[in-house]
């Protein structure tokens, strides 16, 4: 059971295929139904890969559902819920990171091809997308007020950090209620040797972030939230940028609409850009002096 943020399992346990590349230990599972299922409840897996959470239900003695794209089950294109046929009262996701390593024609299937539904191999934006699609089916197909656990790791590539972790924290529908920090152990870079001019901070944790089904969450209403939040966004980025150029200068309101103008004319959103600063501008966070904005 979780007893506190950090977790360490230099044993990987004998759970699961060894072979299957990205498995996870099953104590992490074991785990994370000991914190979370109630008894009798029904936990679900639906990106099974080499079989860890299978190997552990068994295990604990609890009600399992898993399944996989390996296994013919799309998330991507079924229904989670109808093809369990009930709601579940845990799940656990263990997606791809991002295209670190490919699954199909590699890991499973033969090597002709790959599958066009596997988001191992998908461009980043894609893959954003698939992710973002794949929780909402896993937030709808779990009881209100039960939960989901997402372990996602985060993927060096040329240079980049692509911090997957924090992405699928952003996308998920549900709020946030705990992470766990799993430190990984024998990882395929720990044997290798880079020979970038820049320091090497090698990737030892992945993220087990831990949300709660909301009642009122579906696909619509995370939309209707997605939009507010844009609408939001706007407001506060402006400001800030507002906040910004008046640690520089003062300015008139005409100046500032000048110089962001390519930056409104080349969005085109259909928001009244003057309109939204000069209300920004009037608010308490400025002042106004011989046709001058400062800060206040």
């Amino acid at each position: 059971m979780f007893t506190n943020s950090i977790v360490s399992y230099p044993d990987r346990g004998p759970y699961g295929n060894r072979q299957y590349r990205g498995n996870c230990t099953g104590y992490l599972v074991a785990d994370l139904i000991d914190n979370f299922l109630p008894a009798g409840g029904l936990f679900v897996d639906p990106a099974i890969g080499g079989g860890t959470s299978y190997d552990v239900a068994v295990a604990k003695g609890v009600r399992f559902f898993g399944t996989d794209l390996h296994s013919g089950f799309n998330l991507l294109v079924d229904d989670l819920e109808t093809y369990i046929g009930e709601k579940a009262d845990l799940c656990f996701f263990h997606p791809p990171y991002g295209n670190m390593i490919s699954y199909s024609g590699n890991m499973w299937g033969t090597q002709s091809g790959t599958h066009k539904y596997d988001m191992s191999c998908f461009t980043d934006s894609e893959f954003k997308q698939a992710l973002k699609l794949s929780l909402i089916n896993i937030s709808d197909a779990t009881k209100a007020n039960g939960y989901y656990g997402i372990l996602m790791g985060n993927q060096k590539r040329k240079g980049e950090y692509i911090n997957w972790s924090s992405i699928a924290e952003d996308l998920a529908p549900d709020p946030l209620v705990s992470e766990i920090i799993k430190v990984q152990h024998n990882c395929v870079s720990d044997t290798r040797t880079y020979t970038s001019k820049a320091p090497i901070i090698r990737i030892q944790h992945e993220k087990l972030l831990i949300f709660k089904k909301l009642q009122e969450v579906n696909a619509v209403s995370s939309f209707e939230c997605f939009v507010r939040d844009i609408e939001s966004n706007i407001s506060n980025e402006l400001l800030i940028t507002l906040k910004r150029l008046m640690q520089c200068n003062s300015w008139t309101e005409a100046e500032i609409l000048d110089l962001l103008s390519n930056v409104y004319a080349e969005t085109g959103l259909n928001i009244d850009w003057k309109g939204l600063v000069a209300q920004l501008l009037k608010s308490h966070h400025f002042t106004h002096y011989a046709g001058r904005y400062s800060l206040a």
